[in-house]
């Protein structure tokens, strides 16, 4: 027998397999993303499971740091789930932009989520903006288009300087830039609103919000994902934006991300001028 073959079968990891489906469909009543999942498997639903399968078999990560990914994607909370979803999406994204992207392992302190090559350079720590208790009401109600914009900036604020400065410090220590990732999957567009205006506003206008924020940090990506009718992952490319930090200890390149809105300071901006929808 061949042990290598059997080696490589051993080490695959199976991810929404029988077993998940059947747990999932016995939560077909609550508001679980797999709700709407089970609810479609002949359609989108399975388009949907077979892409984060394929994504996730692909993830060039160490075993262990690849069976905590499972457990986020399987989770039937929606938070948990679409944390993990953001994860494979990025690295996804740096892959059709030809960035290389390196899964850095996880260890006993803090460490951001993937190390970028050139042009980009610098450590990413991904993360996504959740709806609040507060404003999952007002959208349950019908009264979600007067969304608090800057409740929503408060809570990134918090995220950088309470729950990420650790991973931020780690790129610093090894003399790259930082970067955080937000994945936005609100839904600010459907409202007329352009979220990511306002941030830009926030972070560099007259508020200069980056003042607030450790000068560890380089930039924040603001990434809109949405999930179509059809069950494909696509991201906004006229709303995903760049904000660089002019206070940075270790500044980003300008236009390390061609593909996306670039915002530095006096809110100067390049926007791009490719398609709207970037699919995954």
């Amino acid at each position: 027998m061949d042990t290598s073959k059997q080696m490589v079968q051993v080490n695959i990891l199976q991810i929404f397999d029988d077993e998940w489906l059947v747990k999932a469909q016995s939560k077909s009543n609550n508001t679980s993303w797999s709700n709407a999942v089970v609810g479609t498997l002949d359609t989108s639903g399975q388009i949907y499971l077979s892409t984060l399968r394929l994504w996730f078999n692909e993830f060039p990560a160490k075993h262990s740091d690849k069976l905590r990914l499972r457990k986020r994607l399987e989770c039937f909370q929606d938070e948990q789930h679409l944390g993990g979803v953001n994860e494979l999406s990025w690295w996804v994204f740096m892959q059709r932009e030809g960035i290389g992207a390196t899964v850095v392992p996880t260890a006993k302190t803090p460490r951001p989520d993937f190390q970028l090559a050139h042009p980009a350079d610098c450590f990413v720590e991904v993360s996504t903006l959740n709806l609040s208790d507060k404003d999952r009401s007002k959208q349950k109600e019908g009264t979600s288009v007067a969304l608090d914009h800057t409740e929503t900036i408060r809570r990134v604020i918090m995220k950088l300087t309470e729950e990420k400065l650790n991973q931020l410090k780690y790129a610093v220590n090894q003399q790259k830039p930082s970067v955080l990732v937000i994945f936005d999957y609100t839904e600010w567009s459907a409202f007329g609103t352009s979220f990511f205006k306002t941030l830009g506003e926030f972070l560099l206008g007259t508020e200069f919000g980056f003042k607030s924020l450790p000068p560890e940090l380089s930039a924040i990506i603001y990434m809109e994902r949405k999930v179509q009718v059809n069950g494909q992952i696509v991201l906004s490319r006229s709303r995903s934006t760049v904000y660089y930090n002019p206070l940075a200890l270790q500044p980003l390149s300008l236009n390390s991300f061609p593909s996306l809105n670039q915002f530095w300071s006096q809110i100067a901006s390049s926007e791009p001028s490719s398609s709207e929808w970037i699919y995954l």
